[in-house]
C-alpha cells in the first residue's frame, strides 16, 4: 500500500469479549496494511476523534440497555449539547454491537452510538453491525460478513489491501518467549494467597477487587435430585466492609481445573513441544498500539498462564480453526480446518463445536497432527482469556457488611461426546474450600428496585433466579419494611421437597405476613405447573397491581424459554383485563423500566 492510512478501533467491553473482538479486528487491519490504536473508548483521547478520518467502534450493550463502564466518560463526552453538529464532519466509521436478544434494549448501546455520531455530523462506511448471542453462530453470525463487507468497502479506495488473502498470515499481539530456568510454584489451584501471582492480574485490571475467604459452601438441593445447587457465603479479609444493594452483582474470575491444566501439558509433552509448567512466560510489546497488559508485564510461570488466565473449557470459534490450518503441516488435517473456518463450513463447525460443547483441548487431541506445531505465540491467540463472571448477590449487607451470598447451580450435564460437560466457574466454585481464599468485586447490578418502599413489586425468580430477590427481602426485613402487600414473589422449582431453595427463610417471611409467595412445582403432580401458570391463576389481582397501584415487574433466571413464557402470561393478564393490545403493553412496561429482566 502506497499511502498507510490510520484507522482507530475502540471498544467498550464489560466482559473482554467486545475487548477480543476489536482486537481480533486491529489485527486483521494491520495484516492489510493499516496503522492505529486499539483501545478502550475512555482510554482514548477523545478531543482526537475530530482529525480522525476512519474509526471502527466495537461495543456490548449491558444490563437494561446501559453501555460498559469503560466507555462511560466518552458516552458522556459525546452527548454534550454544546458539541457542534459539524464536529465530526471527518469521520468515516462503523459500528458493531454485540447484544442479546433475549434483552429488550437489542444492542441499545451500538444503536445509540451509530445515531449519536451521525448527529455530529460523522458518516457511517457501512451500517451498524447487530451481533445477537443467542444466534448458533453466536456473534460471528454477523460479525464475519459485516468485516467482510467493511474491508471491501475500504478496498474501494485503498485497491492494494487484498482482503481475500486475510487467512494466509498471522500478527501476534505481542513478542512473546519462554524463560527455561528453574521457577518455583507452589500454588494450590484454588486457593490464592498471593498478590504476584492472582492478585496484582486482578487487581491492576479491577481497581475495585478485594480478598475474600471461603466461609460456607453447602448444597441446598435434596441428594437425590440431579442438579447441585450451593449457597455460598463469601467473607472479607480483615474485616473489609462491603457496600453493595440489592440488584448488585459479584464478578469472579475462576480458574481452569489441574485436570484441565495437566492435559494441555500433557499435548505439549506427547508431541515434544518444549513447553514446561515451571517455565517462564516473557510477554513484550511488539506494537507500539498494543501495550503489554499490567497483569503480563512481570514475567509468570506457563502453570500460571494455563489455569488462570487461557479457558481451556472454552468452545473453539471458527477463527481458531483458521488459526490451526495456518500452523498445520498435515494436509488432510489443513484442509479440514479450513473448511471448518469458512461461510460454507459452519453447519459443520456447529455439528463439531458448538452443539456439543466440544472444548479447545478435545480439538487439539482430535487434531493432534497440528497440535505438535503449536508454538507459543500461536498458543497465545489460540486459546480465549478466562473472561469474569457474573453472579447476583443473593444476601443483603445490613446485617453482616463484611459478607456477601451467592447461589450457584453448578452446570453438569451430557451430550453426544462421552465426557460430561462441566461448567468452569460453577465446578471451580463447587470445589472451593472453607477458608480458600479469592478475588471478587462487586459491580452496580442491571437491576433498580423502587426507591419507593410502597409500590408494590412482582418478583418472578424460579430456581436461582430468586438470588437478587433474597437480596431484597432480607435488606427490607431487616429494615422492618417487609409487607406482603407490596412483595409479591413467584419463585418455581421441580420439586417442593428437593430444590425448593431458601425454603424455610421463604416460608417463615410468608407465615409472618410479610411476603405474598406463589410456588410452583413443575414435577409434583402429573400435570406441569411452571410460573407463568402462576401469574395467568393471578391475573385479577396482578392486574389492580400493575394498574391501579404503578406496580414493578422484575424476571430473573435462566435465559433460555422463561423470560419470554412469562411475558406471554402477563400478555394473558392484561388481554383478560380489556387491554386491546396487550402485547405492546408488555413492550410499553419495559421501556418504561416496570418490567426489567435478569437472564442469563
Amino acid at each position: 500500500m502506497s499511502d498507510i492510512s490510520r484507522i482507530v478501533v475502540l471498544y467498550g467491553s464489560q466482559t473482554f469479549t467486545a475487548q477480543e473482538i476489536a482486537e481480533r479486528i486491529w489485527r486483521s487491519l494491520k495484516l492489510l496494511g493499516f496503522r492505529g490504536p486499539v483501545q478502550p473508548m475512555d482510554d482514548y483521547p477523545i478531543s482526537r476523534l475530530i482529525h480522525e478520518e476512519y474509526a471502527i467502534f466495537v461495543c456490548a450493550t449491558t444490563g437494561q440497555g446501559d453501555e460498559p463502564d469503560n466507555m462511560k466518560k466518552f458516552w458522556k463526552f459525546l452527548l454534550r449539547k454544546s458539541l457542534p453538529a459539524n464536529s465530526l464532519l471527518r469521520l468515516k466509521f462503523g459500528v458493531l454491537g454485540l447484544g442479546d436478544s433475549t434483552y429488550a434494549k437489542f444492542n441499545f448501546v451500538g444503536k445509540k452510538l451509530h445515531k449519536r455520531l451521525i448527529q455530529l455530523g460523522a458518516t457511517p462506511l457501512i451500517d451498524i453491525g447487530l451481533c445477537d448471542y443467542q444466534h448458533d453462530l453466536g456473534h460471528d453470525a454477523v460479525m464475519i460478513p459485516w468485516l467482510k463487507q467493511y474491508y471491501a468497502i475500504l478496498e474501494q479506495s485503498h485497491p492494494d489491501i487484498q482482503p481475500d488473502k486475510l487467512g494466509s498470515k498471522f500478527i501476534p499481539r505481542w513478542k512473546v518467549s519462554l524463560l527455561k530456568g528453574e521457577f518455583k510454584n507452589n500454588h494450590s489451584n484454588n486457593c490464592i494467597d498471593d498478590d504476584i501471582y492472582y492478585g496484582k492480574g486482578t487487581r491492576d485490571t479491577y481497581l475495585n477487587a478485594i480478598l475474600f475467604e471461603i466461609e460456607k459452601n453447602e448444597r441446598t438441593t435434596n441428594e437425590s435430585h440431579f442438579q447441585d445447587v450451593r449457597l455460598m457465603t463469601f467473607q472479607t479479609v480483615q474485616d473489609k466492609i462491603l457496600q453493595y444493594v440489592p440488584g448488585d452483582i459479584f464478578n469472579i474470575r475462576p480458574r481452569n481445573s489441574e485436570e484441565d491444566v495437566d492435559d494441555l501439558f500433557g499435548i505439549f509433552e506427547t508431541h515434544n513441544i518444549d513447553i514446561k509448567p515451571h517455565y517462564r512466560l516473557l510477554v513484550e510489546e511488539f506494537y507500539e498500539d498494543m501495550p503489554v497488559p499490567e497483569y503480563l508485564r512481570t514475567p509468570l510461570t506457563m502453570h500460571d498462564i494455563a489455569s488462570q488466565f487461557w479457558d481451556l473449557k472454552a468452545y473453539p470459534t471458527q477463527y481458531v480453526f483458521s488459526l490451526l490450518a495456518l500452523v498445520s503441516e498435515d494436509r488432510l488435517e489443513r484442509d479440514k480446518c479450513i473448511e471448518l473456518s469458512t461461510a460454507e463450513g459452519q453447519e459443520d463447525w456447529l455439528n463439531y463445536c458448538r452443539r456439543p460443547k466440544r472444548t479447545i483441548l478435545e480439538v487439539l487431541h482430535d487434531f493432534h497432527k497440528s497440535a505438535a506445531t503449536l508454538t507459543i505465540e500461536i498458543l497465545f491467540e489460540l486459546f480465549s482469556s478466562i473472561k469474569p463472571r457474573s453472579f447476583s448477590i443473593a444476601s443483603s449487607c445490613l446485617p453482616n457488611s463484611g459478607q456477601l451470598d451467592l447461589i450457584v447451580a453448578v452446570v453438569n450435564y451430557q451430550t453426544k461426546l462421552k465426557k460430561p460437560r462441566l461448567g468452569l466457574t460453577s465446578n471451580w466454585l463447587k470445589n472451593l474450600n472453607v477458608g480458600d481464599r479469592v478475588f471478587g468485586w462487586i459491580k452496580k447490578g442491571s437491576i433498580k428496585f423502587p426507591t419507593d418502599l410502597k409500590t408494590p413489586s412482582i418478583l418472578i425468580g424460579p430456581g436461582t433466579g430468586i438470588a437478587p430477590f433474597r437480596s431484597l427481602l432480607q435488606e427490607r426485613d431487616y429494615r422492618n419494611t417487609l409487607d406482603k402487600d407490596v412483595i409479591h414473589l413467584f419463585f418455581g422449582c421441580r420439586y417442593r421437597n428437593k430444590d425448593f431453595h431458601c425454603k424455610e427463610e421463604l416460608e417463615k417471611w410468608e407465615r409472618d405476613g410479610k411476603v405474598s409467595l406463589y410456588c410452583a412445582f413443575s414435577r409434583d403432580q402429573d400435570n406441569k405447573v411452571y410460573v407463568q401458570h402462576k401469574i395467568v391463576e393471578n391475573a385479577d389481582l396482578l392486574w389492580r397491581l400493575i394498574n391501579s397501584e404503578k406496580a414493578c415487574i422484575y424476571i430473573s433466571g435462566n435465559a433460555k424459554n422463561m423470560p419470554d413464557n412469562v411475558r406471554d402470561a402477563f400478555v394473558d393478564v392484561f388481554a383478560k383485563a380489556g387491554v386491546s393490545d396487550a402485547r405492546q403493553m408488555v413492550k410499553d412496561l419495559e421501556r418504561d423500566g416496570r418490567l426489567q429482566v435478569e437472564a442469563w
